[in-house]
Parts: C-alpha cells; sequence; structure tokens
C-alpha cells in the first residue's frame, strides 16, 4: 500500500512539474526589448573634424556604452569625455531618464584600420535610472 501511495504521489508531483514548466515557457517566450541598439546622435558635441560619438543602448538593463572615437595624434581625454558627457545628457532628456552613474572606469583603447591609421577609441559605461 505505501508502495502504490509513493507511485502516485511521484506521478501526480511530475505532472504538476510539467504544468509549471509550460506556464514558465510562456513566460520566457514572451516579447523582452533585450537588443542593444546602435545610436548616433545628431548632435556630436565634437570640435575635432576627425571625432565621432557612438552610444551602445540597452533598454532592457538602462545601461549604456557610449564609444568616442578620433585619430590618434589628435586624442585628447578632456575633450573626449566632455563630447560624451554632452551626448549623455542629450540622450538622457530624448529618452526620459533623470539620472545616471557610471558603472566601470573610462577607457580607452587604441588600433589600425586597414589603411594603417592610428585611432584611438575612449569608452564610458554607464546605467540610467528613471
Amino acid at each position: 500500500m505505501k508502495k502504490l501511495f509513493a507511485i502516485v504521489a511521484a506521478t501526480l508531483f511530475c505532472l504538476a512539474g510539467v504544468a509549471v514548466a509550460e506556464d514558465a515557457s510562456d513566460l520566457l517566450s514572451a516579447p523582452q526589448d533585450s537588443l542593444t541598439r546602435t545610436i548616433v546622435p545628431e548632435d556630436q558635441h565634437v570640435t575635432n573634424k576627425t571625432a565621432s560619438v557612438k552610444i551602445e543602448y540597452t533598454p532592457l538593463t538602462d545601461e549604456v556604452i557610449a564609444y568616442y572615437t578620433v585619430l590618434a595624434v589628435s586624442y585628447d581625454s578632456g575633450e573626449a569625455m566632455n563630447s560624451i558627457l554632452e551626448c549623455l545628457n542629450d540622450f538622457k532628456g530624448q529618452y526620459g531618464y533623470y539620472s545616471y552613474k557610471y558603472l566601470k572606469k573610462d577607457s580607452v583603447k587604441y588600433f589600425k584600420d586597414d589603411k594603417g591609421m592610428k585611432w584611438a577609441t575612449h569608452r564610458q559605461w554607464v546605467k540610467f535610472s528613471k
């Protein structure tokens, strides 16, 4: 009798697990906006003609990585930080955020393109809050 009760309980437990798993799969298949978007601001706030600012925005986590790319010869960290700051303030107002905080220390990466030109990319990681 105990064995029969154990088998019936195990069967019911397995059926309940399958029902819960189907509900969980519905939650996982719900559309989430987790895609990272690349945004090029209209107003770049740069003074150097070779410089450009690009923003990678992840709406699900409200995180942004801002890139300031310029020829390595004319790279100035102060100008890079000011340009990114202005673009982030524009982004903040455009998307309805109130504040942001820095997630990591800024980094600079130097690289050569296919033509042999040296470039510098200044990156900032930011998390916005509503």
